[in-house]
């Protein structure tokens, strides 16, 4: 789907670097200031903001890497983008409460909810890879990344979306992380986990964050640069001003990026929102997310940069659904966006919580929903002169060999039953969908508990754990 046309793309980008030149940047970290001057940037005349020049976006842009792995710890794990016929799912992440979506009762979510989290993902096939879906909020804050970082890799082996909120830490995870690869030259090779590490909006960059980054990108860990802005709250209430505030936040992201390591993995992201002008709170379920997603991700693509712009997931609609089709409609607009990763299954009010029937519920609906961002051919064969010619003249198409080889591949109600004609009308009682998943989810964590590391890479970990803590 498409938002921007050409003359609105170029128009969004000249007023991003206008920005990045004439306004620039807060960079609050001294260190990643400096090398940015020292690469070509300039300080405002007050000193406070770092202003980019159009040569080093373009540098940037040239020395990007089009192509980004986010490998698995099984090879058939791995995650290549940009993936034009495919939008790679995960779950929503770092939830700070459980919900359960049958009684509505909330409690402090722990680190057995996170490893419930990873078994449950790393058994769902519709999702590819894993964000901690909930914090190890028990955990002393100096320990709580590496410790989440930990219980992912004991749990799933699909590849692993986290961030680093210092230079220390982000050293912490790559050492954590290159226990199982064999060494940190190997993990660079195949990075088995990947980072958000967000600009604040407007324009600025933290410091934690951004020493995280400038580390990170400099071990060859694949970078994501999302960009949360709110409209009217902290970006234009427009939607073209939006995205070009967020365009000139990942550009300088993206610069960032390079200069610490040229050739860094990078991914262009936003998770940008309208913001609620009476109460200052996120609208993830605003009518302008799909259109705000829609231009981040053409924005994304004007550069040739992978790009992480959707968000899927229903959130607590789903409570009140009868059947997985029903969710369709509302799934199938996040579907369409020009995105090759997307996270949210599993969240609940505004991402702040989460649950484990709704993360089943969610993926159920994906299933079918996501048909419709499939690629769908349009050769010669697919198109069928000669069936058209045939059927036209005997009104048969039904026999048609053309019919035979193709109707599973091409019908979504060949290959599941809930689209069949029949089955669509079938819907249970208000809030039959969430109890099934909630049953569902019940069953899978029932099943015995398998470690995905050896019992060697287990005692690294741990006594690489306790080595921190003392």
């Amino acid at each position: 789907m498409e938002f921007l046309d050409k003359q609105e793309i170029e128009r969004i980008h000249s007023a991003s670097m206008k920005v990045l030149e004439e306004v620039g940047v807060v960079v609050l970290s001294n260190r990643a200031s400096e090398m940015l001057v020292s690469a070509g940037a300039l300080r405002s005349k007050d000193g406070k903001r770092i202003l980019i020049p159009g040569e080093m976006v373009k540098s940037s842009l040239a020395s990007a890497p089009k192509s980004v792995l986010l490998a698995g710890r099984e090879r058939k794990l791995d995650i290549r983008i940009p993936s034009p016929e495919r939008l790679w799912t995960a779950n929503g992440g770092e939830g700070i409460f459980m919900k359960n979506m049958l009684t509505g009762e909330t409690r402090p979510a722990n680190s057995d909810d996170l490893a419930n989290f990873a078994r449950l993902v790393d058994q769902l096939p519709a999702i590819d890879f894993f964000w901690p879906m909930v914090g190890a909020l028990e955990q002393p804050v100096h320990m709580k990344a590496n410790v989440e970082l930990k219980i992912c890799f004991q749990f799933t082996v699909k590849h692993i979306q986290t961030a680093a909120d210092s230079t220390e830490e982000a050293r912490q995870l790559i050492k954590l992380a290159s226990i199982l690869t064999g060494g940190p030259q190997e993990l660079a090779m195949r990075p088995i986990f990947s980072a958000t590490q967000c600009p604040i909006s407007p324009l600025t960059f933290e410091k934690g964050l951004t020493d995280g980054q400038v580390e990170l990108a400099r071990g060859g860990i694949p970078v994501v640069a999302m960009s949360a802005a709110v409209a009217g709250l902290t970006s234009p209430i427009t939607i073209a001003g939006t995205t070009a505030q967020v365009n000139a936040e990942n550009l300088a992201s993206l610069v960032i990026t390079q200069v610490a390591r040229k050739g860094a993995p990078f991914v262009y992201s936003s998770d940008s929102s309208p913001g609620d002008l009476q109460t200052g709170s996120i609208d993830y379920g605003a009518l302008e997310v799909p259109l705000f997603r829609i231009a981040a991700g053409q924005m994304g693509r004007r550069y040739g940069l992978p790009t992480m712009v959707c968000g899927v997931g229903l959130e607590d609609v789903s409570a009140d659904l009868g059947s997985a089709w029903e969710g369709v409609p509302l799934m199938t607009r996040q579907a369409l966006v020009p995105s090759d990763l997307a996270s949210g299954f599993g969240g609940v009010e505004q991402a702040t919580g989460a649950s484990y029937g709704q993360l089943v519920a969610d993926t159920w609906i994906w299933e079918l929903a996501r048909e419709v961002a499939r690629d769908f051919a349009f050769d010669d064969d697919a198109i069928s002169f000669e069936t058209i010619r045939d059927g036209g003249l005997d009104r048969n198409f039904l026999g048609k060999k053309h019919t035979i080889s193709r109707f599973k591949k091409e019908g979504i109600a060949y290959r599941h039953p809930e689209a069949v004609l029949k089955n669509r009308a079938k819907v249970g009682a208000r809030g039959s969908l969430i109890k099934k998943a909630h049953e569902e989810a019940t069953r899978l964590l029932k099943q015995p508990t398998e470690l995905k590391v050896t019992k060697d890479e287990l005692r690294q970990m741990e006594d690489f754990l306790k080595s921190m803590s003392k």
